[in-house]
């Protein structure tokens, strides 16, 4: 994947989770970090690290 859209996906994937964390409260972190560990992990394995 193009380093300059995994950027840009990190940045919205952070500004969602600040964004819902600001309605729904500090409890929907706790999800939203575990997702984004998962799915970092799965990106970095279908890249063969």
């Amino acid at each position: 994947m193009d380093s300059t859209l995994y950027a840009f996906l990190w940045f919205a994937i952070a500004l969602i989770a600040v964004t819902t964390m600001k309605f729904a409260g500090g409890w929907v972190l706790l999800p939203v970090v575990l997702v984004i560990i998962l799915a970092f992990i799965a990106g970095k394995m279908r890249e063969g690290w």
